[in-house]
């Protein structure tokens, strides 16, 4: 056994945090730290072509790769959090389905734009639809989650108005997204 914990509260720990998360929280958790860890990765692997594409879009490569660095952090950090069950990873996991939700809805409306300003591949603008609206689905789909009873008991935030709170976090996420795209018009 480690120093750093009795063996009591090992013992709490595992039958009061353990036992008492709800699966979907597992499982959401695990999805934000491999899907934070998996970008992260795959920033670092495509690094000149993230700059390339950063100066195509008329952004600053720093400020772009360190959002996307920021996005991933977020993502795993909010993973790690939910399975100790800690209040502010409720918090961020929120923060960032909402965020998640916001980038795709612009990724809908500005869909005939990017492929050709970036010279990727075209394809029809109607896959692009389906595939980004399946990830609006999914997210707003973990936000409904997230503002369950029981998740809400597991992280103790019952107290908080989840819904007020989420339409405060659409609402923030709207405004950063307005920035952005006004930084770019």
């Amino acid at each position: 056994m480690s120093d750093l914990y009795t063996k009591k509260e090992v013992e709490d720990y595992v039958t009061n945090v353990v036992f008492e998360r709800p699966l979907g929280v597992s499982i959401a958790a695990i999805l934000l730290i491999f899907n934070g860890a998996l970008l992260l990765v795959t920033q670092l692997l495509t690094l000149n072509a993230l700059n390339e594409a950063s100066t195509l879009v008329g952004i600053c490569r720093g400020m772009f790769q360190g959002f996307i660095a920021l996005l991933g952090l977020s993502g795993a950090t909010a993973g790690v959090g939910m399975l100790f069950g800690k209040k502010w990873a409720w918090w961020l996991a929120v923060f960032y389905f909402t965020y998640e939700t916001m980038r795709y809805a612009c990724a809908i409306l500005f869909i005939p734009d990017v492929p050709p300003m970036l010279g990727g591949v075209h394809l029809s603008p109607a896959l692009y639809y389906v595939k980004y609206g399946m990830r609006i689905v999914w997210n707003l789909l973990f936000m409904v989650f997230m503002c369950r009873s029981t998740v809400t008991g597991f992280f103790q935030t019952s107290g908080i108005n989840k819904w007020k709170a989420c339409i405060l976090l659409f609402l923030i996420n709207g405004v950063m997204v307005g920035i952005g795209w006004w930084l770019m018009n």
